[in-house]
């Protein structure tokens, strides 16, 4: 039986990292120690192991490409590892703005479901309307 995939937060992710780095860690151990510890995010050790080897940022996160979460959480890693300067302060407004982004859409998908339910409400309420408010009327102003 297969395992069930587990849910990434890249937003998550970015706050521990940030938190990491204000303690003092570099990228390669704050992905290790995420991706040690954190569920899901077990593919961050190889990256944290790759990069600690030398290898190019684009080859260490090339295994992860099918998991939309961790390509997500690399694109925003990708400004630290190349000025080379493990800022808290900008990994923590990045997972802000994922956040509002991820929010945003649910609010537009949200809205788009409000309209394709409009429809189906209005077919499936007309007849009821129609046998409990307007026959009742019409029957009591017809002459006895």
């Amino acid at each position: 039986m297969k395992p069930t995939p587990t849910y990434i937060d890249p937003a998550l992710v970015l706050d521990v990292m940030a938190q990491l780095f204000s303690a003092g860690t570099s990228l390669p151990a704050g992905l290790q120690a995420v991706g040690t510890h954190l569920p899901g995010c077990q593919p961050l050790t190889l990256v944290a192991d790759q990069l600690l080897l030398g290898m190019d940022w684009d080859i260490a996160w090339q295994h992860v490409q099918d998991d939309p979460q961790l390509k997500q959480l690399g694109d925003e890693l990708r400004f630290v590892h190349i000025s080379a300067v493990p800022s808290a302060h900008m990994l923590t407004t990045a997972a802000t703005a994922l956040r509002a982004n991820r929010k945003r859409m649910a609010e537009q998908l949200a809205q788009e479901l409000a309209i394709r339910l409009v429809l189906p409400t209005g077919i499936c309420m007309l007849p009821s309307f129609i046998l409990l408010g307007i026959i009742p009327m019409v029957l009591a102003l017809l002459p006895g």
